[in-house]
């Protein structure tokens, strides 16, 4: 395995695993996360629930099969179909004026899902897309390699689960009802 493909299955395999952990931490922030789902996904109130479980046990099953060995590439599919989810959910949301916040890493921040979201998922699927599994070189990485690409892929993950909060830091602050930047 090369190391860009070890670092984008690190990289994956840690931003699902954060978000599956962020969303069900505390009740609060599965409730949030279940609310969301039903306004996102237009999923009935009564199923939200269990829509939002299945989607937090298959983010958890995706960062498990990025990383058990022998199993990296399983999780690859998984992965793809997750995040075109999410991309088609945010996109339709964003077409629709559906303003509610996706809670992708759980109750964090309450801005609305907007075009942000849908960079991030390109990335990431960017990033499925440069795992090359089953590769001839793969196993030829020495430990310092797969440190390495570890070490990357975790400061690549805090980067995507941290970006809106970055993006809101760096947007000019407007002043409201103005359309004018606060002095």
């Amino acid at each position: 395995m090369t190391f860009l493909s070890a670092t984008c299955q690190a990289l994956l395999a840690l931003v699902f695993a954060i978000a599956c952990v962020s969303k069900v931490r505390t009740p609060a922030a599965y409730a949030a996360f279940s609310i969301a789902v039903e306004a996102l996904a237009r999923v009935p109130r009564h199923r939200a629930g269990r829509v939002a479980g299945g989607v937090v046990a298959l983010e958890a099953a995706t960062a498990l099969l990025l990383v058990l060995p022998g199993a990296g590439s399983a999780g690859l599919p998984v992965a793809a179909v997750l995040l075109a989810g999410f991309t088609y959910v945010v996109a339709r949301a964003l077409r629709d004026g559906t303003a509610v916040a996706c809670r992708c890493f759980g109750d964090a921040g309450d801005r609305p899902a907007g075009p942000a979201q849908l960079v991030r998922n390109a990335l990431l699927l960017g990033a499925v897309a440069a795992v090359v599994p089953g590769s001839p070189d793969a196993g030829s990485l020495p430990w310092q390699g797969w440190f390495a690409a570890w070490l990357t892929g975790a400061v690549c993950a805090v980067l995507v689960v941290t970006g809106d909060e970055v993006v809101a830091l760096v947007r000019p602050v407007r002043s409201p009802g103005s359309g004018h930047v606060a002095s």
